[in-house]
């Protein structure tokens, strides 16, 4: 019971805002053998943004409301997994060596390219909420499923080195994976099967782009996986958004 406390403790302050006092302060390594407990807390983010919207739809403009979900959403996470989704764009494009796109990546100055993907994503999630196809359900699976894929596809790639994302990733063990499968993808049948066919394509769209990155780097970084998050969340309110 202690462990799944700590877990849960590490995930909140890892991909939140909220911060948790812990003690010892865990490795990079601790947060992967962590991460059977992020789709919970894409379940918290999930039931704030799903809080906020049935507050705000009901007295405003459908636009203005989800863009400030979507406003929401970006504050919880410190736009931890945005970061990560325009530093990709910014230097996965370019016509450099590996070495070059990966100093690219560590530049916290925003470049064309990660400016236009940073716009594209947000109108997409911003769109999607404010459409009529996005049930209350879905919005509260979106981070939930974002999470969980994310771990899930993130399985196998490679890492290498002492880095962050070379730790976390030696940390994600059998176990952490069998639980994010279960608290992160199948929730998805509370959406029916526009959820189930939704989480089908936001894993497909973590693996895709999770090998766009491989083809283009050397190995996979904290970045990649961040856009893998974002990649995911954003397919999978596409798919909720069709009217089926």
């Amino acid at each position: 019971m202690w462990f799944m406390v700590r877990s849960i403790q590490i995930a909140i302050g890892f991909l939140t805002v909220f911060r948790t006092h812990l003690e010892p302060y865990p490795d990079m390594t601790e947060v992967g053998r962590s991460a059977w407990a992020f789709p919970l807390v894409g379940a918290l983010i999930g039931g704030i943004l799903v809080g906020v919207d049935a507050m705000l739809a009901p007295r405003m403009p459908p636009v203005l409301a989800s863009v400030l979900v979507v406003s929401t959403w970006i504050v919880l996470t410190g736009a931890l997994h945005l970061d990560g989704w325009t530093d990709c764009w910014d230097a996965l494009p370019t016509a450099v060596s590996p070495e070059r796109r990966f100093e690219i990546m560590k530049d916290s100055r925003l470049g064309t390219f990660g400016a236009v993907a940073l716009i594209t994503i947000l109108a997409v999630k911003a769109s999607a909420v404010a459409g009529p196809g996005i049930s209350l359900t879905e919005l509260f699976l979106a981070p939930v499923i974002g999470r969980g894929t994310m771990v899930l596809a993130a399985r196998g790639s490679r890492h290498r080195g002492d880095g962050m994302a070379a730790l976390f990733l030696n940390g994600v063990d059998g176990e952490a994976l069998r639980w994010t499968f279960i608290l992160g993808v199948i929730p998805a049948i509370l959406a029916g099967w526009s959820g189930v066919f939704g989480a089908a394509a936001a894993y497909g769209g973590a693996v895709w782009f999770r090998r766009f990155a491989e083809s283009r780097l050397p190995c996979v970084n904290g970045d990649v996986l961040g856009g893998m998050c974002e990649c995911s969340e954003a397919v999978f309110l596409i798919v909720a958004s069709v009217t089926w």
